[in-house]
């Protein structure tokens, strides 16, 4: 993602909103009695008190565009309301989320330069109100529109300075995509006004998390002919240059010499050969490590026990835990964070063929813990098992797994909400508390007392699958069991979240990549 720095300056803050193409003032119902804060021209002040005397308050409600004309010496210029809600509704997501609606409307109106204020932007200890909306602005003008003609739309977001008023400029890629089409590329300068004390920092990591949460949805939204085992491995090689990370890449004869017949037989029945890709970021002194493990199912067609027709060709996201894994550690480097941290990216393609596994096989994983292949689509948790193992074995003193697991999850949480299965009540709490800091919410998931039970096999040691019943929850104990004991674990299913049917605010129609954030505002705390 290209980064293109560059700070405006104006002695009155009014001659930068008289110059403006447009101006996007995010408000919550509270907010509209302290709008004089941003010295905004008298026009707008009239228009937004004509809007609440005619119109009511309803441009303040929790994720509202209203975009109005208002008539100046220049002529007219747009100003865009960005509702927040009111009373506990003016929380950092929502201004996220607002931003991401403001952006769009923004292009749709064809706005090259903008000035962004709010009246909570001027209070110098909200510095996390501003990065959420430096967030929202980044995220919600992404697009994956590689195949498209003329597409790889590219959107900068710019700030200025003002006297003691500190501003921001953030200039950033709607869609980072190996071509890097620029060409026909719509920018826009966005100035934010803030007394936010580090404001400069705080857009500029903003733009860094942006970055990498970008990254990781293009990669999850590239089709299943594009983005193959090999493929993500050469991507992952490639950050790993980028950014200083170690990297190491097993290819199927190193996985056999291990024993990772799980990953494996996972993908036998496919031309593209599995892959198990390490990386490791080591800027924490004598801190532990801890592990990062993605399901990296390149294509999912279920294998033999194939997935019905309809829908199938979603199941390129089916990678989206190693996509938000390599995202997660694109960032750590790239804010230089004090941690040790291991990235795995687990990676097969799951395919049927005459070489696939088939329903009934027992394969030894890496472990030495014998599996019977119940079901071949309950292939994420097979290549996980690998994995955590191997996590272990890198020296890894906490597992953190990330995958698109079960359909189950949808069910008990729809799709806005994640689960989590942990064995360490301390780590889980971490993870819900780092996932809401950056707007992304989990919710834990007990380890009944039956489901250990419920995946033990009469044939083998466990079963890929134990039905429907606590579905979300014995996948997650299955994977936990190839941990090695004592070492605290969580299993994190976004099988419900890692895609949007419709774009909402930050979240756009595709791969949302959920999960990056939380893993990144993760390590801070280790």
């Amino acid at each position: 993602m290209e980064k293109l720095i560059a700070f405006k300056s104006s002695k009155e803050k009014s001659s930068l909103y008289a110059k403006a193409e447009a101006v996007v003032l995010f408000l919550c119902r509270e907010c509209v009695d302290h709008i004089r804060s941003l010295s905004l021209p008298e026009e707008i002040f009239e228009l937004i008190a004509w809007q609440a005397e005619k119109q009511g308050y309803g441009f303040t409600e929790t994720g509202s565009v209203t975009s109005l004309l208002v008539k100046d010496e220049n002529g007219y210029q747009r100003v865009i309301l960005a509702g927040i809600g009111a009373g506990k509704e003016c929380t950092p997501g929502h201004f996220r989320f607002a931003a991401g609606n403001a952006v769009r409307e923004l292009r749709k109106n064809k706005i090259k330069d903008v000035v962004v204020a709010a009246p909570i932007l001027t209070n110098p200890k909200r510095g996390h109100y501003l990065k959420a909306v430096a967030e929202g602005l980044l995220l919600g003008s992404y697009e994956f529109n590689k195949y498209k003609t003329g597409g790889d739309t590219k959107t900068e977001i710019s700030g200025g300075n003002d006297n003691n008023e500190k501003t921001n400029k953030i200039n950033s890629a709607t869609s980072r995509n190996e071509t890097e089409t620029t060409n026909n590329a719509e920018k826009i300068s966005v100035t934010i006004f803030s007394e936010v004390a580090n404001a400069e920092e705080i857009v500029a990591e903003a733009e860094k998390i942006c970055a990498a949460i970008c990254h990781a949805r293009d990669l999850a939204n590239e089709p299943g002919n594009v983005m193959y085992p090999e493929a993500l491995a050469q991507e992952a090689v490639k950050t790993a240059k980028k950014f200083a990370l170690e990297a190491e890449v097993l290819p199927v004869k190193e996985m056999q010499k291990l024993g990772m017949n799980a990953i494996l037989a996972v993908g036998s029945g496919s031309v593209r050969e599995p892959k198990m890709i390490a990386l490791k970021y080591a800027h924490g002194g004598d801190k532990p490590f801890i592990a990062f493990v993605g399901k990296g199912i390149t294509f999912d067609s279920g294998g033999v026990s194939i997935k019905p027709s309809d829908g199938m060709g979603e199941m390129k996201d089916d990678m989206t835990g190693a996509a938000a894994v390599l995202g997660a550690m694109e960032a750590i480097a790239a804010l230089q964070l004090n941690v040790n941290v291991i990235g795995i990216l687990s990676c097969a393609e799951n395919m049927p063929s005459g070489s696939a596994q088939r329903p009934g096989d027992i394969v030894r994983a890496a472990s030495g813990k014998t599996i019977e292949v119940v079901n071949t689509d309950a292939e994420g948790r097979m290549v996980l098992a690998d994995a955590v193992w191997y996590a272990c074995r890198k020296g890894a003193a906490k597992v953190i797994d990330i995958a698109t697991l079960t359909g189950a999850v949808i069910i008990a949480l729809g799709e806005h909400t994640s689960g989590i299965v942990s064995n360490d009540d301390e780590l889980a709490a971490e993870i819900q508390k780092a996932g809401h800091r950056a707007g992304e919410e989990w919710w834990r998931l007990p380890i009944v007392e039956e489901a250990e039970e419920l995946i033990r096999s009469s044939c083998a040691d466990v079963k890929n699958s134990a039905g429907r019943p606590a579905g979300t929850i014995t996948g997650g104990v299955f994977i936990g069991s190839f941990v090695d004991k004592g070492i605290p674990w969580a299993h994190l299913d976004i099988g419900g979240t890692s895609t949007a049917k419709k774009t909402e605010g930050h979240i756009p129609e595709g791969c949302t990549a959920f999960g990056t954030a939380t893993l990144i505002e993760l390590a801070r705390t280790f």
